[in-house]
This record gives C-alpha cells, sequence and structure tokens, in this order.
C-alpha cells in the first residue's frame, strides 16, 4: 500500500464515521436499531440500553411452550416425557406452585429468582422445595431449570400452576404467562377431557388462543384405541373453538421408552454412577478409596455394556405408541412458524414503540422551546406597542415640562420690562459761534433714556419673593417625576417579560421524564436551560433597561441643572446685556443725536435675550420635538430588544435543531422498520 493510500485510509478512519453493515434478519434490525439509537449524540438512558439489549436476547430466545390445565392433570409428568428425563417432581396435590421456566444450559441446574430480585443456584434435587405447595415458597418470583438437552436449545417450556389451583395466586400468574408464550399445550386427561369443568376453564382462559393451542390428552395407555379414538372426536368437535389440534398420548410409555439413542442412555448410567460415588465418598473417612469404587464402577460398566447390546427397537416402538413424537411434531410445524412470525411482529412493534417515545421526548422538548419562542415573539409585539405608548405620553409629559421654561422666561421677562424707568440724562450740544463770536460754547440739553432697576428685580425675583426659583424647584418636581415614571414603565415592560420567562420556566425547570426510556440526559440539560432563564433570555433584556435608565437618568439630570441651577446667573447675563446695549445707544446717541436714537428694550427683545441665556434652542430639541432624547431613547430601545430577541431566537433555534434532527432520523426509521 502507497503512502498516499495509508494517508486516506488513516483519514477516513479518523474523520469519516463508517456505518457497518448489518444482516437482513431480525437480529440485524435490532443491532442496527442499537447502532442508531445509543450514538452518543442521542444522549440514550440505562433504561433504553437495557431495553434494546432485552429484545437482542428476545431475538436469539427460544420459542416459549407454556404447558397447563388442571391440576392433577401430570403436567410435570407431561414435562419429564416431553424431556425425556425424571427431572420435575410429580405428585398427586397441586405441586407446581412457581413458574419453571426449562431452558437450555451445559449442566443440570436450578436456578431460584427471589422477589427481592436475589438469584440462587441450587442443585436440581433440591427442586422440589422451591416448586411444591406443601413447602414454603411465598417469597420465590419463579424459578428457571437448566439442562444439557438438545430440544431445550429450540425451545423453552413453561411449566404453569394449574388454572384451577386452590390460590388465587396461581391462576392469576397462568393468565400472564398465557399472553406472553408462543405456543400453549393444555393437558388433560382422557377420561375429564369434555367435562363441565373443563369447559367453564377453556372458556374463561384459553378463548383467545386457539391458534397457538394444543390439546393433549394423557394417559392413552390406560383405555383401548376406540375409547382414545372417540374422546378424541369429542374434544376435537367440542373444543374447537380453542384448540388447533388434538392429540392422545401416553405420558408414561413416553418415559419408559427413555431413549432410542444409546448416548443418551449411556449418559444416564453416567449420572447415576457419579453420584452414587459421591454419597458413598460423603459417608466414609477411609483414605482407601479402591473398595468404594470398585462395586459401582463395575455396575457401571455393566449398565453401559447392556446398554451397547441391547436392542432397542422395543424402546423406539413405545416411543412410537405413546405419540410423544406428535406433540414435538406439532411444536416444530405448528407453533414455531407462528412463533418466528410473531417473535417478528412484536420485536418490530417494540421497535416502533421505542420510535414513538423516542420522538415523544424529542417533541415535548420542541414543544418546550416553541413554547419559549411564542414568549418572545408575544414579547416583540407587546413592547413595540408599549413603547410607542410612552413614546407619546412623555412626549407631551416633556412638552409641558418645556412650557413651564418658556413660563418662567415669560415671568422674568415680563418683570425686567415692568421694571425699566425712564431717567433724565444730559448731553452737551455744542453751539456754532457767530462771525463776530469765534469761540465754541456747549449748551445742557435734557433727555430721557431706558433704566432698569436691576435691584427690585432682582430682590423680587430672587430674594424676598423668590418668584423664579420657586418655579423652577417645581419644574425640577416635575422632571424628577417624569423620570422616575419612565424609568418605572420601562421597568414594568421588562417585568412583563420576566413574568412571561418565568411563566415558561417554572414547570421545566425541575421537569423529569415520565417514561423510562427518555433521555435522563436530555432531562437534565433541559432542567439546566429552564433553571438558567435569566442567563440564557433575560439578562441581555434586563442590561439594555439599565443602561436605559442610566441614560435617562443623566438626560433628565441635564435639563434640571441646565436651567435650575443657573437661572439667576442668566438673568444677570440677560439683563446685563440690555444694560450694555442701553448704555451702548446712549453713547451713540449723545455722540450723534441726528443720527442714533436710544434704545428702549421691548419684551420680546427681553424674552430673545433670557432664551439665548437660558439656551431654549437646545432645550426646545430635547424636550419640544418629536425627536426628543426620550423618543430617541425609546427608539433605540426597540431595536435593541429586537436584536437581542433575534439573537435568543437563533440560540433557541439552534437547540430545536438538534431535536427536529432527531425527530426526522426516528421517523424515517420507524417508517422504514
Amino acid at each position: 500500500m502507497s503512502k498516499l493510500d495509508l494517508f486516506i485510509a488513516s483519514y477516513k478512519a479518523k474523520f469519516i464515521e463508517v456505518v457497518p453493515e448489518f444482516d437482513e434478519n431480525l437480529l440485524g434490525l435490532i443491532k442496527k436499531t442499537s447502532y442508531t439509537m445509543l450514538d452518543e449524540n442521542m444522549s440514550s438512558s440505562k433504561e433504553l440500553k437495557e431495553a434494546l439489549l432485552k429484545l437482542e436476547i428476545r431475538a436469539k430466545e427460544p420459542m416459549k411452550v407454556a404447558i397447563t390445565g388442571q391440576f392433577s392433570s401430570g403436567k410435570s409428568t407431561f414435562l419429564n416425557a416431553l424431556l425425556s428425563k425424571n427431572i420435575l417432581p410429580t405428585g398427586i396435590t397441586p405441586v407446581t406452585s412457581k413458574v419453571n421456566y426449562i431452558r437450555y444450559a451445559d449442566e443440570l441446574k436450578i436456578r431460584i429468582r427471589y422477589k427481592d430480585g436475589r438469584d440462587e443456584y441450587q442443585s436440581v434435587e433440591n427442586i422440589s422445595k422451591f416448586t411444591d405447595q406443601r413447602e414454603v415458597v411465598q417469597e420465590i418470583e419463579y424459578l428457571t431449570l437448566y439442562a444439557p438437552l438438545e430440544l431445550l436449545k429450540d425451545v423453552v417450556f413453561v411449566d404453569t400452576p394449574g388454572l384451577n389451583s386452590q390460590a388465587n395466586t396461581d391462576t392469576t400468574t397462568t393468565q400472564k404467562v398465557l399472553k406472553e408464550v408462543d405456543g400453549i399445550i393444555w393437558l388433560s386427561l382422557i377420561d375429564n377431557a369434555g367435562k363441565l369443568s373443563e369447559a367453564k376453564v377453556l372458556d374463561e382462559y384459553l378463548n383467545e388462543y386457539q391458534n397457538k393451542s394444543l390439546c393433549v390428552l394423557n394417559q392413552k395407555d390406560k383405555f383401548t384405541t376406540e375409547e382414545i379414538s372417540q374422546t378424541t372426536l369429542y374434544v376435537k368437535d367440542r373444543f374447537s373453538e380453542y384448540f388447533s389440534e388434538v392429540i392422545p398420548i401416553s405420558a408414561k410409555q413416553a418415559l419408559d421408552s427413555r431413549s432410542h439413542d444409546k448416548n443418551i442412555l449411556i449418559e444416564d448410567e453416567l449420572d447415576e454412577f457419579l453420584k452414587s460415588l459421591s454419597k458413598k465418598l460423603k459417608a466414609t473417612n477411609s483414605l482407601e478409596i479402591g473398595e468404594l469404587v470398585e462395586e459401582p464402577y463395575a455396575k457401571y460398566k455393566s449398565e453401559v455394556q447392556a446398554i451397547l447390546d441391547s436392542d432397542l427397537n422395543k424402546n423406539l416402538n413405545e416411543l412410537k405408541e405413546s405419540n410423544i413424537e406428535l406433540v414435538l411434531d406439532f411444536i416444530d410445524k405448528q407453533i414455531r412458524p407462528i412463533a418466528n412470525s410473531s417473535k417478528d411482529f412484536a420485536i418490530k412493534k417494540d421497535i416502533k414503540i421505542i420510535c414513538n417515545k423516542l420522538i415523544d421526548q424529542h417533541e415535548l422538548f420542541l414543544n418546550i422551546y416553541g413554547e419559549l419562542e411564542k414568549e418572545l415573539n408575544d414579547f416583540e409585539n407587546e413592547y413595540k406597542i408599549r413603547f410607542d405608548e410612552l413614546k407619546g405620553k412623555f412626549t407631551k409629559k416633556l412638552k409641558s415640562s418645556y412650557s413651564s421654561i418658556e413660563e418662567i422666561i415669560d415671568t422674568i421677562a415680563n418683570d425686567i420690562y415692568n421694571h425699566i424707568t425712564n431717567e433724565t440724562r444730559v448731553r452737551y450740544a455744542q453751539q456754532k459761534g457767530s462771525f463776530l463770536k469765534s469761540k465754541v460754547t456747549y449748551e445742557a440739553v435734557e433727555y430721557q433714556a431706558a433704566k432698569i432697576e436691576t435691584n427690585l428685580i432682582y430682590k423680587r425675583l430672587f430674594h424676598d419673593d423668590d418668584i423664579v426659583g420657586k418655579m423652577f424647584k417645581k419644574y425640577v418636581r416635575n422632571l424628577k417625576e417624569i423620570q422616575i415614571e419612565v424609568n418605572e414603565n420601562n421597568a414594568l415592560v421588562y417585568e412583563l417579560l420576566t413574568s412571561k420567562i418565568k411563566k415558561w420556566q417554572s414547570p421545566y425547570e425541575f421537569i423529569r421524564k415520565s417514561e423510562a426510556m427518555h433521555s435522563d440526559i436530555e432531562f437534565a440539560n433541559m432542567r439546566k436551560f429552564a433553571s438558567k432563564a435569566y442567563e440564557n433570555i433575560l439578562k441581555p433584556f434586563s442590561d439594555e433597561i439599565h443602561a436605559s435608565y442610566a441614560k435617562i437618568s443623566s438626560e433628565f439630570n441635564h435639563l434640571s441643572s441646565a436651567v435650575s441651577f443657573n437661572y439667576q446667573n442668566a438673568t444677570e447675563m440677560s439683563v446685563a446685556s440690555l444694560e450694555k446695549r442701553i448704555e451702548q445707544s446712549i453713547k451713540l446717541y449723545e455722540d450723534s443725536p441726528a443720527k442714533f436714537s436710544l434704545y428702549q428694550p421691548i419684551i420680546q427683545d427681553i424674552k430673545d435675550r433670557l432664551q439665548s441665556s437660558f439656551y431654549l434652542y437646545e432645550l426646545n430639541n430635547m424636550m419640544n420635538t418629536n425627536n426628543t432624547f426620550l423618543n430617541k431613547n425609546y427608539d433605540r430601545l426597540v431595536n435593541e430588544f429586537k436584536s437581542i430577541n433575534e439573537q435568543r431566537q437563533e440560540m433557541i433555534q439552534q437547540h430545536k435543531e438538534r431535536h427536529i434532527k432527531m425527530t426526522d432520523m426516528l421517523k424515517t426509521y420507524h417508517d422504514k422498520i
């Protein structure tokens, strides 16, 4: 392989995900499902992993066949016959008080599952202690018998308590088992078949399972061929709605025939030899074991030789006569196809259910994020309307405050105007001399010039009556009230969002999964996201409101200080300006009375001078137009809120896109199953 090929292979292994190929069978489908749903991006739960593992185990499991019937119908004997081995205990009372699963294993043993979840393994010789109602077995959930029998590689038998047992719990347990298994063998004694008591039990418990049920009539060895035939035909006719087939058998004959396989018989003899030897060794302290072994071993050799030399035709004939092979044939040809089809259908259905549950999870999160989006969209519409209303409201209030400044200026102007008097002044006019008199003389000429009574003005406006001071204090209070109202109303707009987000947050801050297979990580992430609603959603809006508060407060402080702290100085500057103009006109007039006239202040001149000193043009732009500083602030707030909202929506969409992707993938996978 060239260096380029090595590089390409390394690159693919590192950066390109290679999707494995899966078999086109049920197990392949489960493995593909596990590969898909247990991907790290899915944040799968432990319960989901366990459910998929159970499906895989279920796909690999043999079919399950339940053995049931009324008590004393010989279920345990029949199972021993099917297994060709006396394993299960038998008795005249309802011995099987627990469900017994009979499975394949390399060695013979039993596992006891207790109701508290404990498992205990025991020798098969002790099985009666855990199945017999005469024993104390209340704490046992179920038992599993493991045996190294070829038949059990293909079939798991379920030995159930009787449907008319003395204990109601036995009947309930059996009912549950019948729903879960692939096939049912109803065992009845020939002389009991068709009785009213049995008909009632069948009608109550087996009326839904006709396609997977077999009726076995036991003890055919006790009746004539004609009696067997009549009973079989009667049961077929009488109970056709409950069973696909009716087979008469003899469990005794099947057990007596044991096996036509010499290897199995030899293995049985070996088991007996080892058990016998074990008992003798436990019963002695002697170090001389040769004599202990000699006799059992000789017997074992003799039995093995007898098996090797025997003619098994009699066993084969007895096995055939027992009809047990017909039962096994029914299991193989009738139950197995249905079991495989049912398993395929059931597992695919379970996979679809898992898909739907995971889809529900992601759709739940999409709805949660969608609710948050809606709250933000509703808020956007509401804050635009609210800010527009506030803009109109406070435009009027600022204009009203501006009018109060104009009123103050009018008051000052009128007071100045009312304190302008005329004073008599003298100018000296040059008199021309006569031809005979060349000496220049001057003549005193009186005239009236304007004079502003500044002391009286200041005394009235700023000291004794403090008219202007009172007016400005009222103006400042009014501005402060507007400032407070503006900020309070802006805060209420933010509180509107806060209430919406908290309402959204409340059910999701402590949200827990309601379905075991849902992802713990996904729900933890949602709780974390909801609990951090302030950081995730509210903080940028809050920061903007605080920034607006600071800016608005600064502007209002400027409006207050710009005139209220300087109104006396501005008035004095205006008066000084008027006085200067009067003095300038007097000087010009005295120099050239024919050319210049005396300046007499009029009310408009005074107002103009005061407006300039009070920077009324700047105040007009800030307070008396449709583009006031508040209007600009509201426009900025709308734009900033819109920008923040878009950023929050984009963040939410990023969260949603992941769940949308998962939902689409799961739906596609669901539809392909």
